[in-house]
């Protein structure tokens, strides 16, 4: 696992989106490398070897989701209003992958788990088809 250092060179040198790193305390980025390195090892167990552009991206999408309205998003909140005290709710919610993670990754292991069982459920077992 690189360093909160290691992690904040790569994302100076590479990352215009910066700006939840940026305004983090040390101690919260250092949280958000071990929550990214904790979070890719459980999706992805068959991988052991993330570069640290892996962890950098994930930390900061980790650091991203402390932001209230993503919060609000991840419980599939589409509009809240205080007058009226009215509470609107939407399909889907904010993926636990950062998307860049996931183009260079593929689908997690519980993903992948899924679309098995499915492939197993369409397989035909005996018989031939003339």
């Amino acid at each position: 696992m690189p360093t909160p250092q290691e992690v904040g060179d790569w994302i100076a040198s590479n990352l215009l989106d910066s700006e939840a790193w940026d305004k983090a305390t040390e101690q919260k980025r250092a949280v958000a490398v071990v929550q990214a390195a904790r979070n890719l090892s459980r999706w992805y167990p068959n991988k052991n070897d993330f570069s640290v552009e892996i962890f950098a991206l994930q930390a900061v999408w980790e650091l991203q989701g402390i932001d209230p309205a993503l919060k609000y998003q991840k419980h599939n909140v589409k509009t809240v209003t205080d007058t009226g005290e009215s509470v609107t709710y939407k399909d889907g919610e904010r993926p636990i992958v950062a998307p860049d993670v996931r183009a260079m990754l593929g689908p997690t292991a519980d993903e992948l788990t899924e679309k098995e069982a499915e492939q197993e459920a369409l397989r035909q077992f005996g018989g031939v088809l003339v």
